[in-house]
């Protein structure tokens, strides 16, 4: 699984952001949301794997990359939290929401962690008690460990909550010093250790090609996540946005600007290899895993809210809510769905976004394509498969279209296949 050079590679460089998001989402009108609320009225037939997601903005601080929407005035979370559990009530009461039974709780966001231990504890009952959730329900929250007192983790647990997803980003401190995270190294593993003894799992995020970073310092970071023994990490490779801390002090020269498209490349490479060879299988978007929960069928639709949100996806509707705080609660209080990006996929790309489970490192089923939309996919999408094919970078196996070991690290390019065409 080697690229030693431009020429040996599929492509001049790595895409980092695939299609079919809500990027491309159009504004909301009033056109679609009322054939949205319309479709929210009907009764949803589809059992496949859905999630709920109740998204908390709020941060301690900005970490110097950052390019979310996050919000760091705390006191304006107690109204935040009304304003979340109005919207949250609004589809929980439609026909369509309960008819549907959600198999994952995620509470994400920025840092939920910055929830005191009550509040915590009342949005995770109020959630289990107005929706429908499997018995075996999966619940994630997303925290830092610049959050994580003994006190919340009681809350967390008591919550049962079932694993924690961590931006760790890296252990290396003076990398750390660079991206404004808000505690040392040495703190961080000891909460990564607090969390794994309450029995919780744990996944973390780290970054790569950062500026100045090294092999040596990506190696470590890799090495001392296994060291700690946790059940998955999401690997990403470092996106400069123009109005973030980082890209600033490279601008002026205070910073190293990042690694070329091959250092990207190798680093993931090694991430790949050290992982592997440890037992943890790529999965998902960016994760290598050792659980198997995360290679079971990914979720087919996800019903959220909240200032930020942005992956709401219910039936051919694809939507993103308002992202200011302010802005969100005024919308919410008014009774109005606090929507700000609202799409409705037509079928081509309801066509593409199947063909998508590849960057999502899950198979097409040929046959179950045929089904939903007449042909099978290399009849639908000739040329993008044939090309992917010849390259090496999916094969067709059991009656699947799956990534191989050398399409792996081009997922999102090939995805961008399927809309170019």
């Amino acid at each position: 699984m080697q690229f030693t050079n431009v020429h040996g590679r599929p492509y001049n460089e790595v895409k980092h952001w695939p299609p079919a998001t809500y990027r491309d989402c159009s504004s909301s009108t009033s056109v679609a949301l009322a054939a949205f609320t319309s479709f929210l009225q009907t009764e949803n037939t589809n059992s496949q794997n859905k999630e709920l997601q109740p998204w908390i903005p709020f941060c301690e601080g900005r970490c110097a990359f950052c390019y979310f929407p996050v919000n760091c005035e705390k006191q304006t979370i107690s109204l935040y939290l009304k304003a979340l559990k109005k919207a949250l009530a609004e589809y929980a009461k439609t026909k369509y929401v309960k008819s549907s039974v959600f198999s994952e709780l995620y509470v994400g966001g920025g840092s939920p962690s910055v929830l005191t231990k009550e509040q915590t504890v009342d949005l995770l009952r109020y959630c289990k008690e107005t929706f429908q959730l499997t018995e075996d329900c999966t619940i994630k929250f997303t925290a830092s460990t610049n959050d994580l007192s003994e006190e919340k983790l009681l809350a967390l647990d008591a919550g049962k909550v079932d694993q924690l997803d961590i931006g760790i980003q890296t252990f290396d401190d003076s990398l750390r010093k660079m991206l404004n995270l808000r505690d040392s190294c040495k703190n961080a593993v000891e909460k990564l250790k607090a969390v794994k003894k309450k029995g919780l799992r744990v996944s973390i995020d780290l970054l790569y090609n950062l500026p100045s970073q090294t092999k040596e310092q990506w190696v470590n970071d890799l090495k001392q996540a296994l060291e700690l023994d946790v059940e998955s990490v999401d690997c990403y490779p470092l996106e400069l946005y123009p109005d973030t801390l980082l890209t600033k002090k490279i601008a002026v020269g205070e910073l190293p600007s990042t690694g070329d498209s091959a250092k990207e490349l190798e680093m993931y490479l090694e991430a790949y290899s050290i992982f592997k060879e440890n037992g943890y299988a790529p999965t998902c978007h960016n994760r290598f895993s050792r659980l198997k929960e995360d290679f079971t069928e990914p979720a087919s639709e996800v019903v959220g809210t909240g200032a930020g949100f942005f992956m709401g996806h219910m039936g051919n509707h694809i939507y993103s809510d308002i992202e200011d705080v302010k802005g969100y609660i005024d919308a919410v209080q008014n009774g109005v769905l606090p929507i700000a990006r609202l799409s409705r996929l037509s079928r081509e790309d309801e066509k593409r976004k199947t063909m998508m489970r590849i960057y999502c490192r899950s198979p097409v089923n040929r046959e179950k394509f045929k089904a939903q939309f007449g042909k099978f996919p290399e009849e639908e999408f000739p040329d993008a498969i044939q090309k992917l094919h010849q390259k090496g970078l999916i094969e067709t196996r059991d009656g699947e279209i799956r990534l191989t070991e050398k399409g792996d690290p081009w997922r999102v390019n090939i995805a961008w296949e399927f809309f170019n065409q």
